[in-house]
């Protein structure tokens, strides 16, 4: 289940990408992923704890975006995997955002 990040207490706050954080989100304390609002786009970073982070520059469709990016990290972090598809993963997940 995804709970907010630190209580919620980024919302509003400036983003890495400098941008306004309207949602900050963690899965399990395995991951946080982060949707901001900039000036001319929508913003979305994400990290899974130790091993990656990515930030992926959305239009109007950051809404499915980053639901669609949620659902990818929650299936990773809910399956054991090897190393190799863990490193598959990281590669497949950065291509496809």
């Amino acid at each position: 289940m995804w709970i907010d990040y630190d209580y919620g207490t980024n919302i509003r706050n400036t983003g890495s990408e400098n941008g306004y954080i309207i949602k900050d989100e963690e899965y399990k304390s395995s991951c946080r992923i982060t949707l901001e609002e900039c000036e001319k786009y929508y913003a979305i970073t994400c990290g899974i704890y130790g091993a990656m982070v990515h930030t992926v520059f959305c239009g109007d469709n950051y809404t499915t975006v980053y639901e669609n990016m949620k659902n990818d990290l929650a299936s990773f972090i809910d399956k054991e995997t090897t190393y190799d598809e863990e490193m598959n993963f990281y590669d497949t997940f950065t291509s496809k955002y």
